[in-house]
């Protein structure tokens, strides 16, 4: 068994209102670099990168990320369910200079359980930190505290990461900690009796 490639896919939604910055982290996290320009999407997009991940108590593993970025205006409500299909985890992402992006953390969590009929595990970003100096900006620990909140609805933790796509700050923080997270939740299910 240990001579064994160990291999993963982990399908992954990216949601959260237009224009929070979801399309810049993952392009990002794709080595595309960082667009000034908003273009907004339509319906979704989806990127894939073969990464390397060691696990202490699965070792190396081959993991193949597939990263939907779903449309967040409310245009789109209709058709994106239908990207929901076989997604383990999604990364919800606020902008930390617009506060009523915050608001709206709840109702994509909840749009993504109902989608995929279970409560996968969600990570949650508070992009756009290079704005930080704005005034009436979401704080830090505001952000720690809805991830509390996510954390108690989901039994599961909820991890919150601060970012920027603009400089890269903790982009590859957000993607390391999906595959982690897909990892304990997969050994957390085996556990209760379930295939993971």
């Amino acid at each position: 068994m240990n001579n064994k490639q160990r291999v993963l896919r982990l399908k992954i939604v990216m949601l959260g209102d237009g224009a929070v910055g979801k399309t810049s982290i993952v392009q990002r996290y794709m080595g595309l670099g960082f667009r000034p320009v908003y273009l907004m999407t339509i319906g979704a997009n989806f990127y894939a990168r073969e990464i390397t991940y060691y696990d202490e108590k699965f070792g190396k593993l081959h993991v193949t990320l597939v990263v939907w970025d779903l449309a967040g205006q409310p245009r789109f409500n209709e058709v994106r369910n239908q990207y929901y299909k076989g997604a383990k985890l999604a990364i919800i992402v606020f902008d930390v200079s617009k506060r009523e992006t915050l608001k709206s953390v709840k109702k994509w969590a909840n749009e993504f359980w109902n989608n995929v009929k279970e409560k996968f595990p969600i990570i949650l970003v508070g992009n756009k930190i290079d704005l930080r100096e704005s005034a009436d900006t979401v704080s830090h620990e505001e952000g720690i505290n809805l991830a509390r909140e996510l954390s108690e609805e989901l039994g599961f933790e909820v991890p919150y990461v601060e970012a920027s796509a603009k400089t890269g700050e903790n982009i590859n923080d957000i993607f390391n900690k999906a595959v982690e997270l897909a990892l304990r939740w997969a050994v957390a299910k085996s556990y209760k009796g379930k295939v993971s």
